[in-house]
């Protein structure tokens, strides 16, 4: 099975769900043939050594230190929202930073959940209400502390406790889904514009775009 047919399948799954290293490995291998889930895996496993094992090492050691910073010149290209790009180019946008700190977090031991607040993505770690801003080189946050950073984002104000929930893998990377179907725009480059035709076709919730994705699949028909 192709990756993309692997990513559908895996995504409408029965829970437990697959870890966030696999479905966005997946979709990297389905959108760039140089990708590979073991390389990204690989990746993550050493972006580990040296940190300490805590919601703070964690920010520290990535974000913090500058190793991993913010794409805010380029912050809607395509780059930004495929893992292993990101992985390479050491920047992103918040979604996937957080996917970083996630990931290096479950290997080390540490829980920790995205937050998937609306225009901005965060993380929480699972055992106390601190937060950590991954775009924002890593800072940590109360409760008062992220309403102001995202107040100053976004220019919004009021968050609602649904807002705060944990995020699941099948969830962010719809959202990442997202992300890469408005920088790929309304008329993609034909072989992109059917990975993501056959990527998002896979989520049942989607339905009210299959005119859309027959019309990005159009020159594979």
């Amino acid at each position: 099975m192709d990756p993309a047919g692997r990513f559908v399948t895996l995504i409408n799954a029965p829970e437990p769900a697959p870890h966030l290293d696999l479905l966005c490995g997946l979709m990297c291998e389905a959108f760039d043939p140089s990708a590979s889930v073991g390389g990204i895996c690989r990746e993550l496993d050493a972006l580990t050594d040296g940190v300490t094992p805590s919601f703070e090492g964690v920010m520290a050691s990535l974000f913090a230190s500058g190793l991993f910073v913010g794409d805010v010149e380029q912050y809607h290209a395509v780059e930004n929202s495929l893992l292993h790009r990101v992985l390479e180019r050491r920047s992103g946008m918040p979604i996937t930073l957080s996917v970083v700190a996630i990931e290096v977090a479950r290997r080390l031991g540490v829980a920790l959940y995205g937050v998937g607040l609306p225009g901005h993505f965060v993380v929480r770690d699972a055992t106390r209400e601190v937060y950590a801003d991954p775009f924002g080189a890593g800072v940590l946050l109360d409760r008062a502390g992220l309403e102001a950073m995202w107040q100053r984002r976004t220019g919004a104000g009021g968050l609602q406790p649904a807002m705060l929930a944990p995020v699941a893998p099948r969830s962010i990377v719809l959202r990442i889904l997202n992300n890469l179907r408005a920088s790929l725009g309304a008329d993609p480059d034909p072989i992109r514009g059917a990975t993501l035709a056959r990527l998002r076709a896979g989520f049942p919730e989607l339905a009210d775009e299959h005119d859309e994705h027959r019309r990005l699949m159009r020159h594979f028909n």
